[in-house]
Order: structure tokens, then C-alpha cells, then sequence
């Protein structure tokens, strides 16, 4: 009887094993096709070659898209989005809803990796004053899996405090002051239309901020604000982490 629940036993773990086996190379596999995809999505939009530190304010570094093709290849492209301090460097689109691309890739194929999308409520020129971008948070650390690293690491922020955006129209510059855990019920996700809303969003960014290197100055004039957010903690919980960026420098007709 012993041997007969052992042998049940040892069956029945040999099989978890093996789906446990399969569905790790079905999740693996499906990472791949993401990071071969985005892989060669990136050759319409390669950035130039420079032996330099990328660091000041005379650092605006301008890739050369093509437009053109990935408006072809996608007809929700709105923006390229670039940020040195995690090499993260993905299209953008905007398709005026906040489902079709958490599990759409740019070129349209079905995979848990997605594509960064502007928020449904949002201009997909960036004009808004607080304009949300969402990504995953990749366990292979693509789309936004290394958006957290500004948190792991302290000084990563202070060293390189931007991110970029490129529209067909414009080249833009944000200067990171604040990231912080949240959840994605919280004032974070508001919409930011007048200057009373305005100060008090950025009332709320100053109360939750673990980024030390904000500067009351950045915001004169009231910029517009990029929000980057990405799941955080356990898979399907409620919690979040968001990298506020304010505008610091932008180049029309790029």
C-alpha cells in the first residue's frame, strides 16, 4: 500500500514538473519574441553615436526615427520614448483606450509584454499638463522592468535625471523629481487641467517622493509633467511605482 502512494506520489510530482517545465518555456519563449521584436523595431530609431559623458544640461541626444515607417508599421505610434539611465528605448502609442495594448505588441502580435501606451484620457501630443505613459514590468527587465532601479538605487536619478520623448513635430527633455510606490486607485492618476489642480498634484508628487534630488525651481511656470507607471509587488495586486518627469528643454519641428 506504501509503495503503491509513493509511486502516486512520485508520479504526480513528475507531471508538475513537467508543466511547471513547459509553462516556464512558454513564458520564456514568449519574452524572446518580445525582445526580438522591439529588437528590430529599434533600427528605425537609432541613436547617435557619441563618446562623451551624457550628463548636463547641454546633453540633448537626437536619434534618427523614421517616422514614416513606424507610423506605417502602426498607425497608434505617437512618440519614441528614451531614458539613458535604464537603456529602456521603446515606441510609444496612443489608441484611445487602456486595454488593447497591455497584451498587443507594436506590430499587433499577442504577447504579455505589450507596448507602452499614453492613458486613453490623454493628448497623444503631450501637451497635457500631467500625461500618464504605462508599460509592464517586465520579470526579464524589458519594457518598463527597470523602471524600479531608480528606487533600488539611490544616485541613479541624481546621475542621469532625464528621459526623452520624440513626436513627428518635437523633441522633448523631462527632468525627474519625484518616483515613489503607489496604488492604482491614488490621486496619482488624476487628471491635471487647471492651475489650482496642478499645485495640488504636485502637492501630492512632494508628500509621496523617495527622490531626493528635487528642486523647487524645476517647477517655474508649472511644465508639463510625463508620468511613467508600471505594476509593482505581487502579480495582480494593487500596487504601483511612478517616475514624474517635468519638461526642461523642447525642440520643435524635429
Amino acid at each position: 500500500m506504501r509503495k503503491a502512494i509513493r509511486r502516486i506520489v512520485l508520479a504526480a510530482a513528475a507531471v508538475i514538473f513537467i508543466v511547471s517545465c513547459v509553462n516556464l518555456f512558454q513564458i520564456f519563449s514568449e519574452y524572446r519574441r518580445g525582445e526580438v521584436e522591439y529588437g528590430e523595431i529599434r533600427e528605425y530609431a537609432i541613436l547617435p553615436e557619441t563618446e562623451e559623458e551624457a550628463e548636463g544640461e547641454d546633453f540633448f541626444p537626437m536619434p534618427d526615427i523614421d517616422f514614416g515607417s513606424l507610423k506605417e508599421m502602426n498607425g497608434d505610434f505617437c512618440a519614441w520614448l528614451y531614458i539613458p539611465a535604464l537603456d529602456v528605448n521603446y515606441p510609444v502609442v496612443w489608441n484611445g483606450d487602456n486595454e488593447t495594448y497591455l497584451t498587443r505588441t507594436f506590430e499587433g502580435g499577442s504577447n504579455s509584454a505589450g507596448c507602452l501606451f499614453v492613458d486613453a484620457a490623454n493628448r497623444p501630443d503631450f501637451s497635457d499638463r500631467n500625461t500618464l505613459i504605462y508599460g509592464h514590468n517586465m520579470k526579464n527587465g524589458t519594457m518598463f522592468g527597470s523602471l524600479s532601479d531608480f528606487q533600488q538605487e539611490e544616485k541613479l536619478a541624481e546621475q542621469e535625471p532625464y528621459f526623452y520623448l520624440y513626436t513627428e513635430d518635437a523633441a522633448m527633455r523631462f527632468r525627474i523629481i519625484a518616483y515613489y510606490t503607489t496604488t492604482g486607485d491614488s490621486s496619482t492618476y488624476s487628471l491635471v487641467n487647471t492651475d489650482e489642480e496642478y499645485d495640488a498634484y504636485l502637492r501630492w508628487i512632494l508628500r509621496n517622493n523617495q527622490f531626493s534630488g528635487y528642486a523647487e525651481e524645476m517647477m517655474e511656470g508649472r511644465p508639463e509633467i510625463v508620468t511613467l507607471s508600471t505594476c509593482h509587488g505581487r502579480a495582480g495586486g494593487t500596487e504601483r511605482f511612478v517616475v514624474h518627469g517635468v519638461l526642461s528643454a523642447k525642440y520643435y519641428q524635429y
